[in-house]
């Protein structure tokens, strides 16, 4: 599992002194790109062949507020054919669980504009990231 904090901004606050709930998604963006940077490092070519999201979904469950220390969790729980399945979870310093997330990754061919099968180096570089086998 992957964990990396969060700099919450001044403009990330609404009205209410939350969080707004669409900054989440620019904070999962920011996980999301530190784990493939460190999980497959060489091995992805972003304008070759790489992994889109094809889709996301969120259970925001409690506020973050400005003050708040938080950090979000990255894991690969799921390697299909042609995509890989994330969860990922916004939690404070105290343990509160704040938004729980699950995100689909497709492969993607940028040249031909179509999906592929993960390639076996992915595989491998995800399960060694993640000391377990998916």
């Amino acid at each position: 599992m992957h964990k990396i904090q969060i700099q919450i901004r001044f403009s990330d606050i609404d009205r209410l002194g939350h969080v707004n709930n669409s900054i989440y998604a620019q904070y999962m963006d920011v996980a999301r790109l530190d784990y493939l940077k460190k999980t497959f490092g060489k091995f992805i070519k972003w304008n070759e062949k790489t992994i889109v999201i094809v889709h996301t979904d969120n259970d925001f469950l409690i506020p973050t507020l400005i003050d708040d220390t938080i950090f979000v969790t990255t894991e690969v729980v799921k390697i299909g054919n042609r995509s890989i399945s994330i969860n990922q979870q916004i939690v404070d310093d105290r343990g509160n669980l704040k938004v729980k997330s699950h995100c689909i990754f497709s492969t993607l061919d940028v040249r031909s504009n179509t999906s592929f099968p993960v390639p076996a180096e992915w595989k491998k570089c995800i399960e060694d990231f993640e000391d377990k086998k998916i």
